[in-house]
């Protein structure tokens, strides 16, 4: 049966996306497009063959994604940002000399690893290709920029593994001030000197808010990710791209009904009307991603006009207020996500209503969501 949820994806928009990030690069730079969580919610099998004939080289984060982007018919440079931790510790080959057969590179990050990877290279009769990611101050993946030297010339003594790349992820960049960033930036300048130089090998740094606002970062490739989508990376970033969001999400109004004077409505009547009023039901509610934040604060438009929601989100349904459009009736489409910024109901706004970050509103849609693709692309 078909879903009530319909999300309408614009490959149009994301190819534009990707020219305004290619035109921040000098031609010697590679953009890497990370399409990761279902290209953030948006939908792999819809945008890849977009995605990929504007960008250089994808990344993913898991092995499974990775063999999805393989499955799909995609034969370019391919990175796993996941260090390959959870296969070695498992000591699970099978995964890793798949993955390597079909021309992934791996990400490395201890010489625990780099033993797993050289066995399924060996098993595979393959030279495995990875890169090491190197920890200059977030905190989060890598190897210690100290210890990398050592790992980096274990590699290089490996027969079965070759590397191909350093890299680095930034904490701050998103945010107004980059002096963290810059740290970062020459932290992973002096380990990758540390470590024998970046000669043949491919060098990146960049996420999307580095990408559009810190060009001393971008090295040999950058990845992009929300804004590939059509997003700000931050509020706060200076040089705001005019980037073309990619989803607009409707449903039909499932009921419409009068209420009276002094009416509450919802779990746990958090909304009073003080007049009549008239009220209708989208099916959409948290199950599909549809944040419960929003209750009492966010709208949706209904025949041409913002409509507020009224009461708490439910699991399957939120309750909008349409005592101002009499119109209004069972079966009108209700526009849940705009794909104009500027409205109300625009993903960036959403998320700055629920205080969190474009990729979660988007991310979160959940399988009653269709997605196709948009009118015109």
């Amino acid at each position: 049966m078909e879903s009530f949820l319909t999300a309408h994806i614009s490959a149009s928009a994301v190819r534009t996306n990707l020219s305004l990030l290619r035109g921040c690069l000098a031609r010697t730079t590679k953009l890497c497009a990370v399409v990761k969580g279902d290209c953030y919610g948006h939908g792999l099998d819809l945008l890849l063959d977009t995605i990929a004939a504007a960008s250089d080289s994808l990344a993913v984060v898991t092995g499974a994604e990775a063999i999805q982007v393989r499955d799909l018919g995609y034969s370019g440079e391919l990175l796993v940002l996941f260090s390959v931790g959870p296969y070695a510790a498992q000591d699970r080959p099978e995964p890793l000399a798949e993955l390597i057969a079909r021309d992934v590179v791996l990400t490395v990050v201890s010489r625990d690893e780099l033993a797993a990877v050289a066995q399924a290279g060996e098993r595979t009769g393959k030279q495995a290709a990875v890169h090491v990611m190197i920890d200059t101050g977030m905190t989060r993946s890598g190897v210690a920029a100290a210890e990398a030297p050592r790992l980096v010339e274990s590699i290089r003594k490996s027969p079965h593994v070759k590397l191909t790349g350093l890299y680095t992820h930034f904490a701050t960049a998103d945010e107004a001030d980059k002096s963290f960033a810059r740290t970062q930036l020459a932290r992973f300048t002096e380990a990758v000197a540390a470590c024998g130089g970046g000669d043949g090998l491919t060098l990146h740094a960049a996420n999307s808010a580095a990408t559009i606002e810190l060009p001393e970062t971008h090295l040999d490739m950058v990845r992009t990710g929300v804004s590939v989508f059509g997003y700000q990376p931050a509020r706060q970033v200076r040089n705001k791209l005019p980037l073309r969001p990619a989803l607009r999400l409707t449903a039909p109004l499932m009921q419409v009904k009068h209420v009276p004077p002094d009416q509450r409505v919802g779990y746990g009547l958090t909304y009073r009307f003080a007049g009549p009023g008239r009220i209708g039901l989208v099916p959409v509610g948290y199950g599909d991603g549809y944040l419960r934040s929003h209750s009492n604060r966010a709208t949706m438009r209904v025949a041409g006009r913002d409509v507020p929601v009224r009461g708490r989100v439910s699991m399957d349904q939120t309750i909008v207020d349409l005592t101002d459009v009499p119109e209004a009736k069972v079966g009108d489409e209700v526009q849940i996500i705009s794909a104009d910024p500027s409205s109300p109901h625009s993903v960036q706004n959403l998320a700055a209503l629920a205080n969190t970050i474009p990729q979660e509103i988007t991310s979160r849609l959940g399988g009653r969501v269709r997605k196709v693709l948009a009118e015109g692309g």
